[in-house]
């Protein structure tokens, strides 16, 4: 009946309001929605979960004149390789190896990698964070990724997630709805908060490369990168004190960033506990 209340109160706020998508700055405030049901309809209804298993969250934080972070890149890459659908990984681009200059024009930085750069307890590149093991500040170095990653694949998690996207491209520069899906097998103690985030993949740039020759490659792919987000990065309260076979449903309808290509990029759920640890997360690809 609880479950059943949170998604009645989304859906009636769903058709008050639709409120634009900006980065809401207190991350604490009970998740509201902001989904059109007066254009799009009634939002999906979502089938009882039957995955089960905890998916991981590689967080590299990277930069464009970090000569050490193209190798850090292909390790996590190789992690997601290896992994299909359960590891995800993450590129976020911020500090001062960050910097634009005359060589390093483009600024790949946001206001939501920013946030999780500064959330560490010790700034620097390339660094990462899996599955935020230790709270949010805590971090490991690229050598430690892979038996960091082998441990939660083997971790139990009482949330499943589940997502379903529709995209009209014919609205301005294209809206899409996004709809989560949280279930809880077990319950859980204290606040989970829900954080939708946008990767782009297959953007081309200038990155410095130590293990290149010459070491200035001006035509660089990189995958993964953090672009922004719908909560903001921080998430916001999705639940709090779940019992056993309760859930959560966020709607959400998104006016499209034109700087984005659509067919390369990706939706990034992520939910965290109070201390930041990722309960689990989820990678939902927007071109398939």
């Amino acid at each position: 009946m609880k479950s059943f209340k949170i998604f009645l109160f989304l859906a009636i706020l769903g058709i008050l309001a639709f409120p634009s998508c900006d980065i809401i700055d207190d991350p604490i405030v009970p998740f509201t929605g902001g989904y059109n049901s007066e254009l799009y309809g009634e939002p999906p209804v979502f089938p009882l979960a039957t995955t089960t298993g905890k998916n991981v969250l590689v967080e590299d934080f990277t930069a464009h004149q970090c000569g050490n972070c193209p190798a850090a890149a292909v390790i996590a890459d190789g992690l997601a390789d290896a992994n299909p659908s359960r590891v995800f990984p993450m590129a976020i681009h911020a500090g001062n190896l960050a910097f634009t200059n005359e060589q390093y024009p483009m600024d790949w930085t946001n206001e939501d990698s920013n946030t999780y750069f500064y959330q560490l307890e010790f700034q620097a590149n390339p660094l990462g964070r899996i599955n935020r093991l230790g709270g949010n500040g805590n971090f490991f170095s690229p050598s430690e990724w892979s038996s960091k990653v082998a441990s939660e694949l083997n971790a139990e998690t009482p949330l499943q997630l589940q997502i379903e996207t529709f995209w009209f491209p014919g609205a301005g520069d294209g809206q899409l709805n996004i709809h989560v899906n949280g279930q809880f097998s077990e319950g859980f103690e204290g606040e989970c908060r829900l954080a939708i985030l946008f990767l782009e993949s297959g953007i081309i740039g200038d990155q410095l490369d130590y293990s290149s020759d010459p070491e200035h490659i001006e035509d660089y792919e990189f995958n993964h990168m953090l672009r922004g987000s719908v909560t903001g990065a921080e998430g916001l309260v999705v639940i709090d004190n779940a019992e056993a076979g309760e859930y959560f449903q966020a709607d959400y309808t998104f006016n499209w960033n034109s700087e984005w290509v659509f067919e390369n990029s990706s939706i990034l759920l992520v939910v965290d506990d109070e201390v930041g640890e990722v309960v689990n997360c989820l990678g939902h690809h927007l071109g398939e």
